[in-house]
C-alpha cells in the first residue's frame, strides 16, 4: 500500500514538475503541453522549426512580446515541431512560424504574418479578454484599466444587461464592479477611461442612452488611429481629414480646436510619424504612401476616394481655411448631384406642387414646366385632370415636367391668377426661366400642340424599336443633351464611354484636356466613342449620378448596354487601357 502511495506522489511530482524557460518562454513539448494549459489561463504559444530563416527572425520579437505581456497575465511558450510534430497537426501548425492563443484551454488563431511587436502586443490585448469581464477588488480594475485603452466600468448594481452593448462597442472592454464596498464608495453608475482623454467621464443615466453617450463622449477629438479607433472609424464611416504630425504637439492642438466645429460629421485624424501601426492604417484608407508633410488628406468613405490639399501655413486660421475649403470642394459636388437628383422629371405623372417647393422644382430645375394652376371646387378644373393626366402619360420627355399647384393653397405675388384654371408654360432658355400662359382649348391635341410648337415635337409613348446606327467618330468629345443621350449612347452601335461632369467641378477641369486627348487618340478606333454630358443642364434617367466627374462605360451586348464604371486614374493612357479591356469589339485575331 505504501509502495501504491510513494507510486502515485511521484507520478504526480513528476507530471507537474515546473516547465523549463528560456529567456522568459515557456519550453513546450507533448509532455508539459497540457499542463502549461492548466496552470496559464492566456497562454500564446508559437510553433516553428530550426531551419525555418522567418522564425529567426521572429525570435528576439517573441522575446519582447513576452517581457510586454507578462504584466497583463500572459505567458509565451514554444514548441519546436520537429521534436512534436503530433502537437503540431492537432492544432493545425502546417507553416511556420505559427502562433495560437489559448484562452482558458480553447485556442484561437493569431495573426502570423506580422512580424511587428506593436501590432502582436495590441491584437493579444484587444482578443485575450472577454467583452465583459467581472471585477473583485481593486487589484483586478487595476489591470483592466490597464490593458484597455478605452474601458466602461458599471458600478451600479442593478439588471442592467450589458451584453448587446459590448457588441455594438467591439472595441470597448467593460467591466463589471462585482465588490459592494468599492461600488457604494463610487458615487457615479457607470465611469468610462480613455487613455487619450484627459479625465474619466461619468454617466448616471439610463441604459439606453449609454451607446451615445460612449460614441459622443468616449473619444478624443483628434484620433491618433489606434487599433481602438481605426474600428470606430472603419464603423462609423464619416469622412476623414488626416494631418502628418506629432500627438499632442503644437498641430495637434490646433486641429483639435478645428475640430470642434464640426461635431461628430467629419472625423480628424493626426498622424504621428513615430507611429508605425498608426501610419499604416492610415496608409491603408488613402490608397497612398508615404503620409506626406504640410498636407491636408480628405478620405470620403461613401465614395473610397481621398482628396489633398497643401499647406505652407499652420496657424489656426490658415489651417482652418484650408479645410474648410477642401471639405466644400468635395461635397459641392455631391450636394449639386442629390439636388439635381431630387428634382422632378418628365416621368408620365402630374406632379403636386406647392408653395414651398414651387421656387426649386421650377426654377431651379433644368426641365420645362407645364404648370396647371386649379382649384378643387372648379367644374372646368375637374373636367380637365383627366385630359391632363393623359398628356403627362402621352409624353416621352425627361425634359418637360407635367404638374399642378392647389391655387387656393398655395398663391404666388409674382404669377399672375385670374381665373380657374389656368396654364403657364415655364420654359428653360440658357440659364433662365421665361414664362408663357397657354391660352388655347383644353383638349389633348391642342396642350400638345402648344407644347410642340414651344418645345419641339415628342413622339408617342409607345416606343418603337431602337434603330441601331453607326455614329462617325472625329477625334472630338461629343456634347450629350437629354434630347440626343439615347442616339448616341443607346441605340449607337458603338460603346461609348460618358463622362457625366459639372461645369464648375474643379475635378472636372483637371481632367478635361486629358479627356479631349483621349478622343483625339481614338480617332481611327471606329468602335468607340467619346463622349460628355454637363449633367447640371441635361440629365437622363438612364444612369444614377451622384458625384462629378462620374465616367460611365457602356458597353454594347444583346440586349441592353452594359455599364461599367470607371474608378482609376484620370489620363488619357489609364482610360485608353481601360476602354481596351473592356471594348465589345472582339478581332478575329483574337478568337
Amino acid at each position: 500500500m505504501k509502495f501504491l502511495l510513494l507510486l502515485a506522489l511521484t507520478f504526480f511530482v513528476i507530471s507537474t514538475e515546473q516547465i523549463p524557460e528560456v529567456d522568459g518562454i515557456l519550453q513546450l513539448s507533448r509532455r508539459n503541453f497540457q499542463q502549461a494549459l492548466d496552470e496559464h489561463p492566456r497562454l500564446l504559444v508559437k510553433f516553428y522549426i530550426d531551419t525555418c530563416g522567418y522564425c529567426q527572425k521572429m525570435k528576439p520579437v517573441f522575446i519582447q512580446l513576452a517581457q510586454r505581456l507578462k504584466e497583463y497575465g500572459f505567458v509565451l511558450g514554444e514548441v519546436n515541431v520537429q521534436d512534436s510534430k503530433s502537437l503540431a497537426t492537432k492544432y493545425g501548425a502546417n507553416a511556420y512560424p505559427t502562433m495560437k492563443m489559448f484562452r482558458n484551454g480553447l485556442v484561437n488563431d493569431f495573426p502570423n504574418s506580422s512580424d511587428s511587436l506593436e501590432i502582436l502586443f495590441e491584437f493579444a490585448l484587444q482578443h485575450a479578454y472577454d467583452p465583459i469581464t467581472k471585477l473583485y477588488n481593486q487589484e483586478e480594475i487595476d489591470l483592466f484599466l490597464k490593458r484597455s485603452n478605452i474601458a466602461v466600468l458599471k458600478y451600479v448594481f442593478n439588471q442592467d444587461d450589458l451584453s448587446t452593448l459590448s457588441l455594438d462597442h467591439v472595441q470597448v472592454k467593460f467591466g463589471i464592479v462585482e465588490n459592494a464596498a468599492l461600488s457604494q464608495n463610487h458615487p457615479h453608475k457607470y465611469t468610462l477611461i480613455n487613455k487619450d482623454l484627459e479625465k474619466p467621464l461619468h454617466y448616471n443615466g439610463e441604459l439606453d442612452g449609454l451607446s451615445e453617450f460612449i460614441s459622443t463622449k468616449g473619444y478624443p477629438l483628434v484620433f491618433s488611429l489606434n487599433e481602438e479607433e481605426f474600428m470606430k472609424v472603419e464603423n462609423d464611416k464619416i469622412p476623414l481629414v488626416g494631418i502628418a504630425g506629432q500627438k499632442n504637439g503644437v498641430l495637434y492642438k490646433r486641429l483639435k480646436y478645428i475640430a470642434e466645429s464640426y461635431a461628430n460629421s467629419v472625423r480628424f485624424v493626426i498622424i504621428d510619424p513615430s507611429l508605425e501601426l498608426c501610419n499604416r492604417r492610415f496608409e491603408y484608407l488613402i490608397k497612398q504612401s508615404p503620409v506626406a508633410q504640410k498636407t491636408i488628406y480628405y478620405y470620403d468613405y461613401d465614395t473610397k476616394t481621398t482628396t489633398t490639399a497643401t499647406f505652407n501655413d499652420d496657424s489656426v486660421g490658415t489651417l482652418k481655411r484650408a479645410i474648410e475649403t477642401l471639405i466644400e470642394e468635395v461635397k459641392a459636388p455631391k450636394r449639386e448631384a442629390e439636388r439635381l437628383a431630387n428634382l422632378i422629371r418628365g416621368d408620365g405623372q402630374v406632379h403636386k406642387l406647392t408653395k414651398e417647393n414651387f421656387k426649386e422644382q421650377v426654377f431651379e430645375n433644368h426641365r420645362h414646366v407645364f404648370v396647371k394652376f386649379y382649384a378643387p371646387w372648379c367644374g372646368h378644373c375637374q373636367t380637365l385632370a383627366p385630359t391632363f393626366e393623359k398628356l403627362a402619360k402621352e409624353l416621352n420627355r425627361d425634359d418637360i415636367v407635367i404638374a399642378e399647384v392647389d391655387h387656393t393653397e398655395n398663391q404666388f405675388d409674382d404669377i399672375p391668377i385670374e381665373g380657374y384654371p389656368t396654364l403657364y408654360l415655364f420654359k428653360q432658355e440658357g440659364d433662365t426661366k421665361t414664362r408663357k400662359e397657354y391660352e388655347g382649348d383644353r383638349s389633348f391635341q391642342g396642350m400638345k400642340s402648344f407644347l410642340e410648337r414651344n418645345l419641339g415635337k415628342f413622339e408617342s409613348a409607345e416606343k418603337k424599336q431602337p434603330e441601331f446606327s453607326e455614329i462617325k467618330s472625329d477625334g472630338t468629345v461629343i456634347e450629350l443633351t437629354s434630347e440626343n443621350f439615347d442616339h448616341v449612347v443607346l441605340n449607337s452601335k458603338q460603346d461609348v464611354l460618358v463622362k457625366f461632369f459639372a461645369p464648375w467641378c474643379g475635378h472636372c477641369k483637371a481632367m478635361a484636356e486629358s479627356y479631349k486627348t483621349l478622343a483625339q487618340n481614338l480617332k481611327d478606333n471606329q468602335n468607340v466613342l467619346i463622349a460628355e454630358m454637363d449633367w447640371t443642364n441635361h440629365q437622363t434617367s438612364a444612369v444614377d449620378i451622384k458625384g462629378f466627374p462620374t465616367l460611365i462605360f457602356f458597353k454594347k451586348g444583346q440586349d441592353k448596354p452594359e455599364q461599367i464604371k470607371y474608378q482609376s486614374e484620370r489620363t488619357a493612357e489609364a482610360l485608353a487601357k481601360f476602354i481596351e479591356n473592356n471594348s465589345s469589339a472582339v478581332r478575329k485575331e483574337d478568337l
